[in-house]
């Protein structure tokens, strides 16, 4: 019995498959389960991609927006640091032998107190003499030696700098150094003549540095960030509690090993991100866990698959239901074509008829999307090139032939299109306007020139965009074409643009150089004016006489708020320059940027005028420029006279040479406030408005300044000296001298005594 079961099944099996409607049954059933198979888990690993690309987009913007935060922290102490090499006190320190003045330690210290007072993210400042083993520091002072130095180890880094000048790193603080030093240091060595004669460290607080970096408050937050420095050593660690120290350094190996994405590790999947910042070279790297975002795809793929698999066992099911029947297809088709009255037919042929509605409605959207998908494809893949993000030459052939099959790989020319004086433009178009306007650009620029040439455009933000032609047959002259495109967008939109166009074709790889030789071109704008073409091959080359640039740039650094009407004759002389010199636009905007700055510096008397940046200028003619700048000063100009005029400003200098008159008076707030006939709290206000400090702060410094005076000039009795700038108590000018200066009178006078027997040793002795 058990062998004869077989059997049957053998013949039954073989029955069935003989028959040809049976076997055309299951040869296509079969292709339809391979593609709902294959629906089914192309759509999870589609959906598991796109969501993998917009979680890696946000975090990516995320980490460069922390590390360009970071990166300004450090730039800022390192000019810093540049600074103070260069600075002539320092310079004296490291200089003279005898390294005891008082007056030049005391006004590096000073120097180095203000810097570290008024900044939030610098702890310390450390001043080392190479030659002579000593330190000026914040806030230990002056050490002769590093044996005396209680956070000394650091100077060891000089072995480090080889070819670099600055270094940025980790470093461990001895115990006596806890408070003072920092563990991320920025040192900068001092070259005099070719010789490290010093070196600058300036010691960073930790809390501020990182503060971009801040913690999720939420106990099931699934993603954190960490940085690494160039030894890999973890610098800093956002707090989480989804992840633990052991996630971190299994995700350091596989994001080495260049692994980013489907890092699996205690049944968590990771998505990792990281980039360095080419300041420091430090790694910035964030880890999200998509388990809860691919739940609902990992759902989707079982229940297709289980769907999948029901359908073939139904399908199997009705082929030998059919033949049991002997349904033979080409009889059934008859029937229902022939049969015309009954209704069940009827129903069968309207359900057919549906079901090839919906397939070729669903196949119409389809190709729509992917139309839509390609064009997006098509300008992410250019935006890439353009912001350096897509610099791997195997994957620019790939989606190039991808995106651009239709095109030749060389001959291709690129445009850089501006709209000109974009601050102008944008207050004359309304904010959600502004797309509209440039796609109709877009538009009469594509219309003209696809007549003869593929275009591909893409909007690259604020004022421009850039564009590739190929021509399609023959050789067609471009700039006759583009100046029509240009009369056309001022005569239909009313705006100027002006493009950068790179003349001879490049091949699809060079298109990163193109658009390079294209925006330089389009800087040319500065000096020709708008609404023109601008050909990098067609430009000379610059004459940069030194003695032009010496003077504008002396000219540059004239320029100051503080003398305005000056700095409208000097910003007439710069343009003047300009326009006669034969200087390049990029050194033209060089030094147009720094007035810039100069210009639209902060200042709360100035608040008509609207800030413009540097992309902005870039935009701007030379005439243009000069009267933006001419205007912001003579505003300055006109805030001058109001404020000269200003009841508050005249009384807060009359307080001021009140305080300096009687310095040495026991006098307090009232007495001051009752000078100029106010109330107490009236002059308080007025003060802190105008001058930016308190009276009693003010006239406590100007106390203490006399106090130092008579210090180290007089052999007074401290209780004298305390009578003499207006204090009746001893006690009471002891404790307020000790929180100006961090010592007490009397080791302020001994110190200044020993420096200064110590310097007329010295000038004996020579």
């Amino acid at each position: 019995m058990p062998k004869l079961f077989p059997v049957r099944i053998r013949n039954m099996l073989r029955k069935n498959l003989s028959d040809t409607q049976t076997r055309l049954l299951l040869i296509l059933m079969i292709p339809v389960l391979f593609i709902i198979l294959t629906v089914g888990f192309s759509s999870y690993y589609t959906s598991k991609d796109i969501l993998q690309q917009e979680l890696n987009e946000p975090q990516h913007q995320m980490l460069t927006i922390n590390m360009n935060s970071i990166d300004e922290y450090l730039i800022e102490s390192d000019q810093i640091a540049v600074k103070l090499a260069l600075d002539n006190d320092v310079y004296r320190f490291l200089t003279d032998q005898s390294q005891f003045s008082y007056q030049n330690i005391k006004e590096i210290y000073d120097k180095i107190a203000t810097i570290t007072k008024n900044s939030s993210f610098i702890q310390s400042i450390y001043i080392y003499n190479v030659n002579s083993d000593s330190f000026v520091a914040i806030p230990q002072g002056f050490s002769s030696s590093s044996a005396t130095f209680n956070d000394a180890e650091w100077t060891s880094v000089l072995d480090e700098f080889h070819e670099t000048s600055r270094i940025v790193k980790y470093r461990d603080l001895p115990n006596g150094a806890k408070y003072k030093g920092s563990n991320i240091s920025l040192f900068r060595k001092i070259n005099l003549k070719g010789e490290t004669k010093g070196i600058v460290a300036i010691n960073l607080n930790q809390a501020e540095l990182f503060s971009a970096l801040k913690s999720s408050a939420d106990p099931q937050s699934n993603s954190m960030q960490y940085i690494l420095d160039q030894n890999n050593t973890i610098l800093h660690t956002t707090k989480n509690h989804t992840f633990g120290k052991d996630t971190v350094q299994f995700v350091n190996k596989e994001v080495s090993k260049g692994n980013l994405s489907d890092i699996t590790y205690n049944d968590k999947i990771l998505l990792a991100n990281q980039i360095e910042s080419d300041f420091t070279g430090w790694k910035y790297i964030s880890v999200v866990s998509q388990e809860s975002i691919l739940a609902k795809s990992k759902a989707i793929r079982d229940v297709v698959f289980i769907v999948s698999l029901i359908a073939l066992i139904i399908g199997g099911i009705a082929i030998f239901f059919i033949h049991s029947v002997e349904l033979k297809p080409l009889r059934r088709m008859k029937e229902l074509f022939s049969v015309d009255d009954d209704p069940l037919y009827k129903r069968d042929l309207l359900h057919l008829e549906n079901i090839i509605d919906d397939l070729v409605s669903d196949h119409a959207q389809l190709s729509q999307l992917i139309k839509k998908m390609k064009i997006e494809a098509k300008s992410k893949f250019l935006y890439d090139i353009y912001i350096g993000r897509l610099m791997n030459r195997s994957e620019q052939k790939e989606k190039w032939q991808a995106y651009f099959k239709e095109w030749n790989d060389d001959n291709i020319q690129l445009l850089v299109v501006s709209i000109d004086n974009y601050p102008a433009w944008k207050e004359s178009v309304a904010g959600n306007y502004r797309t509209v306007v440039k796609s109709g650009m877009v538009n009469i620029l594509t219309e003209v020139l696809s007549t003869h040439y593929s275009v591909e455009a893409v909007d690259i933000g604020r004022d421009r965009m850039i564009i590739i032609i190929q021509h399609l047959e023959g050789k067609i002259n471009v700039e006759n074409h583009l100046k029509i495109a240009l009369s056309h967008v001022e005569n239909i939109l009313g705006f100027s643009v002006s493009l950068g166009l790179k003349q001879t074709g490049v091949q699809f790889l060079d298109l990163k150089n193109a658009m390079n030789e294209a925006e330089e071109a389009l800087q040319y704008r500065l000096f020709d004016g708008y609404g023109n073409i601008h050909i990098m091959t067609d430009q000379k080359e610059e004459d940069k006489e030194t003695e032009i640039i010496e003077k504008i740039d002396s000219l540059v650094k004239s320029i100051t708020l503080e003398d305005p009407m000056q700095s409208i004759d000097d910003v007439t002389t710069l343009f003047q320059l300009f326009r006669e010199s034969n200087i390049s636009p990029e050194l033209a905007f060089y030094f147009i940027e720094q007035v810039r700055k100069v210009v639209f510096s902060k200042n709360k008397e100035i608040t008509n005028s609207s800030f413009l940046t540097s992309e902005e200028i870039q935009t701007m003619n030379l005439q243009d420029i000069a009267n933006v700048f001419k205007e912001r000063i003579s505003e300055r100009i006109e805030n001058i006279k109001k404020l000269n005029d200003s009841k508050r400003y005249v009384m807060c200098r009359k307080m001021i040479q009140y305080m300096n008159v009687h310095v040495g008076e026991p006098i307090g707030i009232p007495e001051i406030a009752e000078s100029v006939g106010v109330s107490v709290s009236l002059a308080s206000q007025w003060f802190k408005e105008e001058m930016n400090d308190t009276i009693y702060g003010y006239f406590t410094r100007l106390r203490m300044e006399r106090a130092q005076e008579l210090l180290i000039k007089t052999d007074k009795k401290i209780a004298d000296i305390a009578f003499e700038v207006g204090y009746q108590h001893e006690n009471s000018f002891i404790r307020k001298f000790r929180e100006y200066k961090e010592m007490t009178p009397g080791k302020y006078r001994r110190l200044n005594t020993v420096v200064e027997n110590k310097e007329k040793n010295f000038r004996g002795g020579n």
